[in-house]
């Protein structure tokens, strides 16, 4: 059973609402379960004219499609365009591997998510989600906002920078101009502040946005990397627990 978010204060959030586009009944099931528990409503459709149809008649603030029917996510991503009640929508295109993503992201499509999509692939896509939509949902690990350099290895001969934007036990959040949109997996070295050494691992790609930012979770990291990142997360967040004590107890 898909268990994503148990955060009561979500149930007094007044609900978003998406369309989904999609022909594959355990994938709309399966994202329409995860979804809902972000206070996300799920209206889904199998045929791109009815979708269409619906989204003349009222605003979503999220717009899903399975390009899997690719003639019918380009009917519909295109048709968005000229739609009023689109204009603010965000778009998600769900893609695999073997799909032009920068022919999604030339029409407009705000976020990717890949497929096969898993528990853990669709916590962190609905994260961006949330980023993108103004809500941010209960995290699995403690996320820290910290900018650090950090180099990407695409392949075995080429590498680029980036800046890592946050950072958790389980993946980190980057910022990078010099990465194709179809990038599924890379290597990740950085070092964090404070600490000798560079960690270094492996990572697979779960999301990317259309402004250079890519959400990407760690894969096979050392044990010892990963205690020496657990004891750096551990130390960020207690100091900032700290000055929010001592910031409250300075306004008492």
């Amino acid at each position: 059973m898909l268990h994503l978010a148990s955060n009561p204060k979500l149930a007094k959030i007044m609900p978003l609402h998406s369309l989904l586009l999609c022909r594959d009944n355990v994938t709309v099931q399966f994202l329409s379960r995860g979804l809902q528990e972000f206070s996300v409503d799920v209206e889904p459709y199998s045929e791109p004219q009815d979708a269409l149809r619906r989204l003349r008649e009222r605003r979503f603030e999220a717009v899903v499609v399975d390009d899997e029917d690719r003639a019918g996510a380009m009917l519909v991503l295109e048709s968005m365009k000229t739609l009023g009640s689109c204009k603010n929508s965000l778009t998600i295109v769900l893609t695999d591997s073997h799909t032009a993503l920068a022919t999604a992201f030339a029409t407009g499509t705000h976020l990717v998510i890949y497929k096969p999509i898993s528990a853990d692939r669709l916590r962190n896509s609905l994260r961006a989600l949330h980023n993108l939509m103004g809500r941010r949902p209960k995290r699995e690990f403690d996320r820290i906002r910290f900018k650090i350099p950090s180099i990407l290895q695409l392949s075995e001969k080429h590498s680029v920078s980036a800046s890592i934007l946050d950072i958790s036990q389980g993946g980190v959040a980057l910022s990078t101009r010099d990465v194709s949109p179809t990038l599924k997996t890379l290597g990740l070295k950085f070092a964090l502040p404070g600490r000798m050494g560079m960690i270094t691992t492996s990572a697979q790609v779960v999301w990317s946005d259309v402004r250079g930012r890519l959400g990407a979770q760690f894969v096979d990291m050392e044990p010892a990397s990963r205690t020496i990142l657990s004891e750096w997360i551990s130390a960020q967040t207690l100091s900032k627990r700290l000055r929010k004590s001592t910031s409250a107890n300075g306004q008492a």
